[in-house]
Parts: structure tokens; C-alpha cells; sequence
């Protein structure tokens, strides 16, 4: 269809366009050319050839005007340039030099004025390449000579001119190309510098900036690019701060409210409506305060700060580690070939504890439960694989369940605040990371944690 046509680039209109420019600009000077030269060359060769028909001609006519003399031994007397031939009309019949009867039908453009007493010159296309007749009457002996002259080294010199201004306009075209190239790259030059730091700034670089320049076009783009960025990265730490203010602010109260409803739960004079009651506010309550530590840590994520100094890790101990958090057994995680060294990781220890056992938690919520953990060493990259027996997660919601607020669909209601795998996904991205969801083989869903590893950098 028409409008599925892919849309050309800017660089590559930029190019179109003085390609177009060099191959007009050629084939007007081109035309130019062959044209003006071709009508100076022309004009010389009537010349040439009419001061040959002249001599010719004189000679023609004083050998007639001796007595007793034939016509045709007259014009085989005569020696013309090479490729030329004498035609001679007198009393109605027509002589040449060859053995030909052509005379009358190549000499016909000029016959008028020869008849009229006048020199006559013209061409004829009758002859293979044309030929430039001269007629010239010779009133002294009553004739009209006419000498044929085919331009061979004309043709010749005329068709290498036009290849030559064909091939030069052709090479002027490819360099029209290559400086249309060389300029589109210089142009967009700015435009790929602001892209490249415009993908920085969504991955999150907000201390990315263009670099100052001397060109007075494009010092409003810089300037205004760079406070946009600037604009932005305080909006960012203002809403960051906000968000851990208001859930600093909301934790004291939260934590009276857990230690009132732990002492009421305990209370040995509540009917059972109202220790249900109980129970169900401090689920909620519950619920309520990890929602608030999710926010301050996605907070401290969104600021780009650490909670303590980045350390080297094992990947091994920090994946057991976290497993024993959440009460799995440390044997879930797949055995390494003996030897293997544990590949180590330059994190922050807390952080990246956060992200494993929010994995975990998020398999046995949404997964139908925790199956195993590998580790794998790709040299420059450790990848850390959460797999669980769920039903998977639809290729559709993949992206989106690390979004903030999202939830998959588990066996336990009203658990989780929403942010756990929107907290692995920051914690990863800030360590230099990604994060992704896939299918298991076997069924269930695989979440892939990888991380840049500290020994490939040495590599």
C-alpha cells in the first residue's frame, strides 16, 4: 500500500537532494557545452570545406574554359579532400567524380541559390555520417559546381565530447553524492550528540549534559537542552523527597497503630467478631507499612543513592542469603560445576538483597511458588535466573508488570503493595543492570536479573 512506504531519512534527503543539485547543475553545463562547441565546430568545418570548394571550383573552371576539354577528364583531374565528392551540373546534365548518380538529391538544399548566382552551403543526412555540401556557380563556363564533403572527424570528435561531458557529468554526480553525505553528517552531527544524550536521560543518566559550543545556531538548543535536563532531575528529586517525607511522616504513626493492634489481638475480653476485626485491620495494617518502606526505597532509587557503600559480593552467598530471608532452603539454587569460582558483583549489598527477595516473594505470591535459582557466568555479565510453577506471565504484560502499582494475578488477595518488582527493576537499572521476564521451559515464568560483573571488568 501507499501510505506503508517507508518515509526517507533526513540524511538521506539531505543527500537526494545534492545529488539532484550536481546531476542538474552537470547536464546543464554539459548540454551547454556540447552545444556551443558543437556549433563552433560546424561552423569551421563550412568554412574549411568552402575554401575547398573554392579552389576546387576555380580549378574546375579553368580547365572547362580550355579549349576542346571534356568534362570528365576535367573532374578527374581534379584530386578533392579525402571523403569528398565533385558533382558538376552544366546544360542540364549532371557529372561526378565517382561513379555515382546521387548528385541531384544530395546537393537539392542548395540548388536555389546556386541557381539564383549565389554560393550556397548546407548539410545533407543522406549520407552516413552527414556531409556538408558547397555549391558555388560558375557563370564562365555555364555550370554549377557542388563538392560533398562527409564530416567523419566531426561525427568523431563530436561523439567523444558528448562521452566525455557524459562520464564528467556522472563523476560530478557521485561527488555530488559524497559531499551531500559529508554535509548531511556535519549538519546532523548536533542532532546525533542530542539524541545520543537524550537515550542517556531515559536510562535514567541525569547528569548527562551537551557539551558547550561555539556556533551561535546552536547555542539555544544546547542551552535549552541541558535546562530541560535540569529542569527535570530537580523534579525528579523533588518528587523523590516528597515521597520519602510523606512515608517518613506516615511511619510513626503506622507503628503505634501496629503496636495498639498487637496489644488488642492479645486481649483476652474481645467477642470474635471483633478480634476478626482486629485481625483484618492489622492484615491491612501490614500491608499498609511495607507499601511505606516500598516507597521510601524506590525514593533513595529514584535519587540514585545507595544505602551503603558498594561492595564486592559473591552472587552464590548474596542468592543464599536471600533465600534464607524469605525461609527457602539455600539448596533451591542449582548446583555449579566444582572448581567454578562464585562470580562476584560491585553492589550495593542491601539494595541488591531487596531485589532478590522481592523476586522470591513475587514467585511464591504470583508464581504458585519458588522452583529454583541459577547462576551463570558470561563473562562480562552474571545473570541470575528466578524461576517459578506459575502459569507465566502473558507476553503482553511483561513490561508492564515492572511497572509501579502493578500487580499479577496470585493466589493470596490483597498482598503486596505494588512495587516490589518496580523496585527490582531501579535497584538493577542503578547498578548498571536490566531485568526481564520470560517463559520456563517446562511451564511458569523466569525472571532474569543481570548484572555486570566485577570480575569481567578485569578481564
Amino acid at each position: 500500500m501507499k501510505g506503508d512506504r517507508p518515509r526517507r531519512g533526513l540524511r538521506a534527503s539531505v543527500t537526494l537532494a545534492f545529488a539532484a543539485g550536481a546531476l542538474a547543475l552537470s547536464v546543464l553545463l554539459a548540454l551547454g557545452t556540447y552545444f556551443s562547441a558543437r556549433h563552433f565546430l560546424v561552423q569551421q568545418r563550412e568554412r574549411t570545406a568552402t575554401r575547398q570548394a573554392f579552389t576546387d571550383g576555380a580549378l574546375v573552371r579553368d580547365s572547362l574554359q580550355t579549349s576542346g576539354a571534356q568534362v570528365s577528364d576535367v573532374l578527374g583531374s581534379v584530386s578533392p579532400p579525402a571523403g569528398a565528392v565533385i558533382y558538376l551540373r552544366r546544360h542540364g546534365e549532371w557529372y561526378s567524380s565517382v561513379l555515382d548518380s546521387a548528385g541531384p538529391d544530395l546537393t537539392a538544399q542548395v540548388q536555389p541559390l546556386v541557381a539564383e548566382g549565389a554560393v550556397g552551403v548546407g548539410w545533407t543526412d543522406d549520407t552516413d555520417p552527414s556531409a556538408v555540401v558547397v555549391g558555388i556557380p560558375l557563370p564562365a563556363v555555364e555550370a554549377e559546381y557542388y563538392e560533398v564533403s562527409v564530416a567523419e572527424e566531426l561525427d568523431r570528435t563530436l561523439w567523444t565530447l558528448s562521452v566525455a561531458l557524459a562520464v564528467c557529468a556522472g563523476l560530478t554526480t557521485i561527488a555530488g553524492v559524497i559531499v551531500g553525505r559529508a554535509a548531511s553528517r556535519r549538519v546532523l552531527a548536533p542532532l546525533e550528540q542530542v539524541t545520543h544524550a537524550a537515550v542517556r536521560v531515559s536510562a535514567g543518566d541525569l547528569t548527562t549534559r551537551l557539551g558547550a559550543t561555539q556556533d551561535p545556531d546552536l547555542a539555544a538548543l544546547v542551552g535549552s537542552f541541558n535546562h530541560m535536563v535540569d529542569a527535570l532531575r530537580q523534579r525528579i528529586e523533588q518528587d523523590a523527597r516528597f515521597a520519602a517525607d510523606v512515608s517518613h511522616e506516615l511511619r510513626t504513626p503506622v507503628t503505634t497503630l501496629t503496636t495498639s493492634l498487637s496489644l488488642l489481638e492479645r486481649s483476652p475480653d474481645l467477642s470474635p467478631r471483633s478480634a476478626q476485626a482486629v485481625r483484618l485491620m492489622s492484615d491491612e495494617l501490614s500491608r499498609f507499612r511495607r507499601a511505606l518502606e516500598d516507597l521510601l526505597a524506590l525514593g533513595r532509587l529514584d535519587a540514585g543513592g545507595y544505602e551503603t557503600e558498594p561492595c564486592l559480593t559473591g552472587a552464590l552467598e548474596l542468592v543464599q542469603q536471600a533465600l534464607r530471608a524469605t525461609g527457602h532452603p539455600p539448596g533451591l539454587v542449582a548446583s555449579r560445576p566444582e572448581g567454578e569460582p562464585d562470580p562476584t558483583l560491585w553492589v550495593d549489598r542491601v539494595q541488591m538483597l531487596r531485589v532478590f527477595t522481592n523476586l522470591f516473594r513475587n514467585a511464591d505470591l504470583h508464581g504458585g511458588g519458588l522452583t529454583g535459582v541459577s547462576i551463570r557466568d558470561r563473562g562480562d555479565v552474571v545473570d541470575v535466573q528466578v524461576e517459578d510453577r506459575g502459569s507465566g506471565v502473558p507476553t503482553a504484560d511483561r513490561t508492564r508488570v515492572f511497572e509501579r502499582f502493578a500487580r499479577a494475578g496470585g493466589k493470596k488477595t490483597g498482598t503486596g503493595s505494588g512495587l516490589g518488582l518496580s523496585i527490582v527493576e531501579q535497584t538493577v537499572r542503578n547498578h548498571g543492570g536490566d531485568v526481564w521476564c520470560a517463559d520456563r521451559p517446562g511451564g511458569g515464568a523466569v525472571f532474569v536479573v543481570r548484572l555486570p560483573s566485577a570480575d569481567g571488568a578485569d578481564r
